[in-house]
Order: structure tokens, then sequence, then C-alpha cells
């Protein structure tokens, strides 16, 4: 895939050196807190094979890691070259058996049928809407039967860009049981979506 069209689909490598101080400033320092309360929310279980798709620098991947067990297999997928390699340091320092890989949500990188747990945290809006609806039938291609999507990001006034423009669409695409809610983490307002493939 050419650089153009990694940008299109809402390529954030710039962001690369500062991303982990922007999160650190947004969660006033408590971002290792958030990821636990996504962590919660996403419903992960021991044992679980989860597919963090716009991975960045990999905080939320490890610490899903954490949580599912050093037995389990915990993926995380990112369209920019220097998110991931980010990622990859942090792996080694913590000695983390996490995979870290280029991929994009529009061609996911797996075979049918492979993940328990999808997970979207904060980057599910950085992309074209045609990117964002063949994402959609990609994570339903990945996901085992009894699996389940998990979106999380930062609530919006504006319907294109909230829980309700999403819950029809995951809807038409077979997903099943998709429940939206809104979420507060100190002042930070969010939302969260879990759907789920039959």
């Amino acid at each position: 895939m050419s650089e153009q069209g990694k940008k299109q689909e809402g390529q954030m490598g710039s962001y690369a050196p500062f991303y982990d101080i922007i999160m650190f400033l947004l969660t006033l320092g408590r971002e290792q807190k958030l990821r636990q309360e996504e962590i919660r929310l996403a419903q992960l279980k021991p044992g679980d094979k989860v597919l963090e798709i716009g991975c960045g620098t990999g905080t939320l991947s490890l610490a899903a890691k954490t949580f599912i067990g050093t037995s389990a297999e915990m993926t995380g997928i990112d369209i920019a070259p220097e998110m991931l390699a980010a990622a990859r340091k942090k792996a080694a320092r913590k000695s983390a058996a996490v995979t870290f890989q280029e991929g994009s949500i529009a061609k996911i990188p797996f075979p049918d049928k492979r993940f328990d747990v999808v997970i979207c945290s904060f980057m599910i809006f950085h992309m074209p809407e045609e990117v964002r609806l063949k994402g959609f039938t990609e994570i339903y291609r990945v996901l085992k039967s009894g699996g389940h999507l998990f979106i999380f990001d930062g609530d919006s006034k504006n319907p294109r860009y909230n829980a309700d423009s999403l819950v029809p669409i995951l809807k038409e695409r077979s997903f099943t049981g998709v429940e939206a809610d809104r979420y507060k983490f100190i002042y930070f307002k969010a939302f969260f979506i879990r759907a789920n493939k039959a």
C-alpha cells in the first residue's frame, strides 16, 4: 500500500514521538487506569485471542496481554511504522510476548475466524467512511463465532462521530447484540460499543 493510501486511511505516524505524552496529559497521568477500564468494558477473559486494530504505541495491547495471560495470543496492528516501532520497544522492555505488525483495518492480515475479541480504541473515526465500512466487514470475518468487537472513543455531539452513527452500521453488517453506552473518565467523555458475531 502506498504512503498516500495509508495517510488517507488515517495514518498518524507523525504523532508517534509525542503520542504517549499526549495521552499522559489527556488522562492527567492516569492512562494505565483508563486502559484497565477499557479491558474491563471489553469483557476480555484469560486465554482469549485478541486483536487490537490501530494499536498505536501499544499501551492497551500490552495491558491486555497481562490480563489475558502468558499463554494467550495478543496482536496489535497499525498502518504507521513509527507507531509499531514504539510499540515493539515497549514490548521488548517488558519482555511481553505481543505481536505488533503492519496492517490495515480495510484488509486485516489474518485468516477467517481467528480472534475472540477485536478492539478498536481511539481510532475508528481516523479514516474515511468507506475504509471504516470495509473495516467492519473485515472485523466480522476475522472474529470467531461467539466472538465480539469492542470500540472505545471520545464522545461527540456531532452525529457523524459518535456511537449512534455506528450502531446501525454494525447491525447492517450482521453483528448481533449491539450495545452502546457512555463512559466518563475524570473529565473525559467517551462511548463504548460491544457487538457480537453469532
